[in-house]
């Protein structure tokens, strides 16, 4: 059981939390950044430092997955009484059958992708801990999409 301190904040506020560390990182590779959080969402109440460390690990993967001279994006909406934020990165993609198992850990530690999955794990669980959850969608040579949806 993961315990929660909640707190309300503005879904643009969180953003620049998660992503305060990361700006010199895609500017040395030249990464174009765009941010679109419509000032109308609402505040979403959750607890901050989790909810942060998740947008983190996705930055993180972005940042790293992005080849130079690439685009970043992220996104906030309210879809079905969610509040999704997602991440996006331009680049090379990740095939259908990988992606669902990056967001399992490998429990198999005779696996070369032993320990590989665990801090999506572990965003999963957070997401779910506040009644959400985490998914991805890659496009093979386009994009990669990672996005945590939290009840608004």
């Amino acid at each position: 059981m993961i315990a929660l301190k909640k707190s309300k904040i503005k879904p643009a506020r969180l953003v620049e939390i998660a992503f305060s560390p990361f700006t010199d990182q895609f500017a040395e590779r030249n990464i174009a950044v765009e941010i679109f959080l419509p000032h109308t969402l609402a505040l979403i109440e959750c607890d901050v430092a989790k909810i942060a460390w998740v947008l983190t690990n996705f930055l993180s993967n972005a940042v790293r997955y992005t080849p130079p001279w690439g685009k970043l994006t992220i996104r906030g909406a309210l879809i079905d009484n969610y509040l999704r934020i997602s991440v996006e990165n331009s680049g090379y993609g990740v095939p259908l059958e990988r992606l669902q198992r990056m967001l399992e850990p490998s429990e198999n530690f005779e696996s070369a992708e032993f320990g590989q999955g665990l801090a999506l794990a572990l965003a999963g669980e957070i997401a779910a801990a506040h009644g959400g959850r985490i998914a991805a969608e890659s496009e093979l040579g386009v994009m990669t999409r990672f996005y945590i949806d939290l009840p608004s």
